[in-house]
């Protein structure tokens, strides 16, 4: 492995440690410490025979497949939301409903109702909206629509 520095010097020798920016060069003249905000290229001086036995060793690598089937992580129906249901939603956020009780009340998961929550106390300006997540953020309008019919 050869290492140049921004400044110009090369350093020849084997990586041995790679920490938070910092590069541990194992060279003939010693153990080097090397900044990597400091390196301007890296090089790996292969021989014949390293080359070969790179060769080998990625006909050894197992192949891809393709990956299981997906699994549901909720049994919740990917379906849309009523204004009636955000009411009812919105009086059980305020009267202090955990999201697990409200998932298996609301029959959606644990995760869609902590989207929601953010949304509707982002759109009663409680929470900013670069507080919360983008998907509670696009619920923002649609909670301050449905809350306004009130």
């Amino acid at each position: 492995m050869a290492v140049q520095l921004a400044q110009g010097p090369v350093y020849r020798g084997a990586v041995r440690r790679t920490v938070e920016g910092w590069v541990l060069l194992e060279t003939e003249g010693g153990n080097l410490l090397l900044n990597l905000d400091h390196v301007a290229v890296i090089t790996h001086e292969a021989s014949s025979e390293d080359a070969e036995d790179a060769e080998q060793s990625l006909e050894a690598l197992p192949k891809p497949t393709s990956a299981e089937r997906p699994m549901r992580a909720s049994r919740a129906p990917g379906r849309a939301w009523k204004d009636e249901d955000l009411r009812t939603l919105a009086d059980a956020f305020l009267d202090g409903g955990q999201d697990v009780d409200l998932a298996t009340r609301f029959n959606r998961s644990r995760g869609q109702i902590k989207e929601m929550r953010q949304g509707f106390e982002c759109a009663r300006g409680n929470l900013v909206e670069d507080q919360i997540t983008p998907v509670a953020g696009t619920w923002v309008a649609r909670w301050r629509r449905a809350l306004g019919a009130r």
